[in-house]
């Protein structure tokens, strides 16, 4: 959720802007700020937030499609999907991959 006002940060249980971001450790200092979707509802500095969220997709990437030497753990194939669903399997979008592969 998007904070831009005191009446928002209050819903968003924060006291004031002295508080400091579980991110950067600075004071909140100045809106806009983020709410995180987390169960503690976690407040960010927006910069803070992109920073994160960037991190996360970055590392989703590299496991997805390791740098070289190191084989995928995972790849997606849309043939295995299909065919697991009219075999009356369980159908898989992942599908293991060995590194003899």
């Amino acid at each position: 959720m998007l904070i831009v006002n005191d009446s928002q940060l209050r819903r968003a249980s924060i006291a004031s802007l002295g508080e400091q971001c579980v991110y950067c450790s600075q004071p909140l200092a100045a809106y806009p700020l983020v709410m995180g979707d987390d169960t503690k509802q976690t407040v960010y500095h927006v910069t803070c937030a992109l920073e994160l969220a960037t991190d996360l997709l970055v590392d989703l990437a590299t496991f997805f499609h390791p740098p070289a030497p190191y084989p995928p753990l995972f790849v997606l194939t849309p043939s295995e999907i299909g065919r697991g669903s009219e075999e009356g399997g369980m159908s898989h979008a992942m599908v293991n991959r060995c590194p003899s592969d």
